[in-house]
């Protein structure tokens, strides 16, 4: 019998908001993970746990990273990304409603919390995340982890 392929999920939150005329995104530096650390990430992300939804586990890892509450009703799924290298389904989703004010609330792991225009990003931006923006904009909802999806 063939053995069926396994795979480990992580969710991810693309906050922005309208500022001044401008679309700014919620970023996070990552600090002392071992992965990627002095890049800016998503505004939280985390791993899917037993018995969970890629939704629940937003809505938790939204509370545990940067202190805000959400809904599962109001995050909208906008990427999907197979990086079968590294054996990870990664899910992004989007929300414009949430309750508290984004907070770093776990900073063993999190340098930096901080909206930057969206036209202007940081120069150390976690590659991934660049190109997920990409997709969003070009309303792309699936790619692999080469982006070879992109047009």
């Amino acid at each position: 019998m063939k053995e069926r392929y396994q795979s480990k999920v992580a969710v991810f939150l693309i906050l922005t908001r309208e500022e001044n005329g401008k679309t700014e995104i919620l970023l996070q530096e990552r600090y002392n993970t071992g992965y990627m650390d002095g890049k800016y990430d998503a505004a939280c992300s985390g791993h899917l746990e037993k018995g969970e939804s890629v939704s629940m586990a937003l809505v938790r890892e939204a509370k545990e990273e940067i202190g805000i509450d959400i809904n599962e009703k109001d995050l909208r799924f906008v990427e999907l990304i197979h990086s079968y290298k590294e054996d990870y389904i990664n899910v992004f989703f989007t929300t414009k409603k949430y309750s508290g004010t984004p907070k770093i609330m776990e900073p063993e792991k999190c340098d930096d919390l901080r909206w930057f225009d969206i036209e202007n990003l940081p120069e150390n931006i976690f590659p991934r995340i660049k190109n997920v923006l990409i997709n969003i904009n070009k309303g792309i909802l699936y790619d692999d982890a080469d982006f070879t999806h992109q047009n």
